[in-house]
Formats: structure tokens, C-alpha cells, sequence
């Protein structure tokens, strides 16, 4: 299966594979989970056909840095605020690459 580019992306639903760049990562905050805290950060993914917002949690927060290309697996798709996000779950695979 061919991976989806940001264009493509439709609310409520999963997306199978998206690869893109960092190109914005904001600070790291922390949330309660399961009574436990988490790390959280949101960052901005863009690839050849736009870009979108991503939450990311626990360790991939951590090690996410501006200019990181990333390959995420499994990641449900939703609408925020009139824009669309994508959430990276515990059913998500995430890889990060220093290049392209």
C-alpha cells in the first residue's frame, strides 16, 4: 500500500503510513495518563503536499526535533478546531530518520 500523503488525509479515520519533516515542534508538556504523567509535544509535519499538526506522546515526544523526517504507522486522523490532527496512539509505530 502506496503511503498517504498530506493532502489525502480525511477526519476520523486511521491512516496506514505517513512519512514527512518536522518543521515545528512545540514545547514539551506533560498530561496525566492513566494517573501517570506523560510526555506530549505537538509538531507540525509537512511533506510535498502540505503540512499537518501532530500529537505525539511519551518517548517519541521526547525525541522529537525540528528538522527530523519521520515515518508514522498507524495514526488516527481527527478535526480540530477546524484543522486537521493526527494522534499517535499506543497501536502507532513511529520511526524517525535524520534524512529523506
Amino acid at each position: 500500500m502506496a503511503p498517504t500523503i498530506v493532502h489525502d488525509l480525511q477526519s476520523k479515520r486511521y491512516i496506514d503510513s505517513l512519512s514527512g519533516e518536522l518543521i515545528r515542534c512545540y514545547p514539551l508538556t506533560m498530561a496525566l495518563v492513566e494517573k501517570e504523567p506523560m510526555a506530549v509535544r505537538h509538531v507540525v509535519l509537512s511533506d510535498c503536499s502540505g503540512w499537518v499538526r501532530v500529537k505525539l506522546w511519551g518517548q517519541d515526544a521526547i525525541d522529537a526535533a525540528r528538522g527530523q523526517f519521520i515515518r508514522i504507522h498507524n495514526v488516527w486522523c481527527y478535526q480540530k478546531d477546524g484543522s486537521l490532527w493526527l494522534s499517535v496512539g499506543r497501536k502507532s509505530r513511529l520511526t524517525f530518520r535524520t534524512q529523506p
